[in-house]
């Protein structure tokens, strides 16, 4: 019986060696996957500036360093979302919502582990594989293309320019800071989606995602030709603004919705 009702450490602890034990192999599957998918795409990318190479012109990889910064953030975004839309995928079926339930735990730890795992830690995880990603792309052109001096590895800090003039992700912190928050709003939302719509729950949130953007550009549109301002250009200026509020505040509500919607679905399959 469990006697505190909302979170135990020890009892976290035991949920965590339980999931981990249990998933490692997945885990471990994952990590291999974005990373084969990275190296692949990096090293296919890499071929035309390094095949072309003339010993006469003076050249260096910066394409291929603007290119591995902007593909590490829409990798970011895809593996984050369609891996989060996994969260509860053991709720589509009766057999692992038993299981769910069984689980000698609180809903607040089940719901922080998984919060743990696809919001701190694949992150970390999609940075790893990028990385490997850049090592592999390095080693394996230097060793075809020896004559080209200047292969070198990505040096990550540039997410941020870094006042040299050299290439960047973003111009400074300010704009970086608000490219992240919108990230992890936008991967609140498959969070929630994947608790909402526990069968299909990527392809379902995302065409949700798509139509609420598309009526709402359709309804700033729309409105704009009755009005004097481009609306649209202020909602941009007001999120470049207020993102810095906004996008947290909203990120925490998605959060809260998905664990009472946890919550909730328990208490439903229960009865």
């Amino acid at each position: 019986m469990i006697k505190d009702t909302f979170f135990s450490f020890s009892r976290f602890g035991k949920l965590c060696r339980k999931e981990i034990l249990e998933n490692w192999k997945l885990y471990v599957l994952q990590l291999l996957v974005m990373y084969l998918i990275m190296a692949i795409i990096l090293i296919w990318y890499s071929y035309t500036d390094y095949s072309s190479f003339n010993i006469l012109t003076k050249t260096n990889d910066l394409n291929v360093h603007i290119f591995t910064l902007v593909f590490w953030m829409w990798s970011w975004w895809a593996f984050m979302c369609l891996g989060t839309s996994f969260a509860f995928k053991t709720m589509k079926c009766k057999t692992g919502r038993i299981t769910m339930l069984m689980i000698p735990a609180t809903v607040f730890e089940k719901f922080f582990f998984r919060w743990l795992v696809y919001v701190l830690i694949l992150p970390l995880l999609i940075f790893l594989s990028i990385w490997l990603a850049d090592y592999t792309r390095v080693l394996f052109y230097s060793a075809i293309y020896s004559e080209i001096p200047f292969i070198e590895v990505t040096d990550f800090k540039h997410f941020v320019g870094q006042g040299d003039g050299g290439y960047s992700l973003c111009h400074s912190w300010k704009d970086g800071s608000l490219l992240i928050l919108l990230n992890v709003y936008i991967q609140s939302l498959f969070l929630l989606g994947s608790i909402v719509w526990p069968k299909n729950s990527f392809i379902k949130t995302l065409i949700s995602i798509v139509l609420v953007v598309f009526l709402y550009n359709w309804g700033v549109v729309a409105f704009t030709r009755f009005s004097e301002n481009s609306t649209l250009s202020t909602l941009i200026l007001f999120f470049f603004k207020w993102g810095y509020i906004l996008f947290p505040i909203l990120t925490i509500i998605n959060w809260t919705l998905t664990y009472f919607r946890l919550k909730e679905s328990e208490v439903i399959h229960r009865i």
